[in-house]
């Protein structure tokens, strides 16, 4: 056939974060959820055809985007964000700090995606109850990569 396509690594992580994976996983989030409010307990899960589509496709924004993360090349961010303190890196810092550990970079993003697999498993079975606790799992998935390279001087009090 050839050689590897050439790709256009146009986002930069952080606008990856921005426009895909943070809103794909806040919609999975927030897609089955129990909420207390003055009127009592909202139960809130996806309920028709189109609504388990609405979920599925989130869950495929976020398992599909973690392959963009990883992609060699992808800088953190275009331009220079200063540290927001609380144990934050600086966008310079973070970027070597992925770059001298990129093994460890992917296998987050790979756990990432694999509890996002197990969620797609559990929303193409119409589980309500599965989907929310993997959310938990996303989450964590999530968290461990960022005190690791985004925030890893975080107090502990806040870990």
């Amino acid at each position: 056939m050839g050689a590897d396509p050439q790709f256009r690594l146009t986002a930069s992580i952080r606008e990856l974060m921005d426009s895909e994976i943070d809103p794909a996983a806040d919609f999975l989030w927030g897609s089955v959820a129990s909420i207390s409010t003055r009127d009592g307990l909202e139960e809130r899960r996806p309920r028709t055809d189109e609504e388990w589509l609405e979920v599925r496709r989130h869950a495929i924004t976020l398992i599909e985007a973690t392959n963009l993360l990883v992609m060699k090349g992808r800088r953190v961010s275009h331009t220079y964000i200063p540290s927001g303190g609380a144990g934050e890196l600086d966008t310079n810092q973070a970027q070597q700090k992925i770059e001298a550990n990129r093994e460890a970079f992917v296998l987050f993003a790979q756990r990432l995606q694999e509890t996002g697999l197990q969620t797609l498993a559990a929303i193409d079975a119409k589980n309500a109850d599965q989907v929310f606790e993997l959310g938990g799992a996303i989450d964590e998935a999530c968290e461990s990569c960022h005190v690791t390279f985004w925030y890893p001087n975080l107090p502990l009090a806040y870990k």
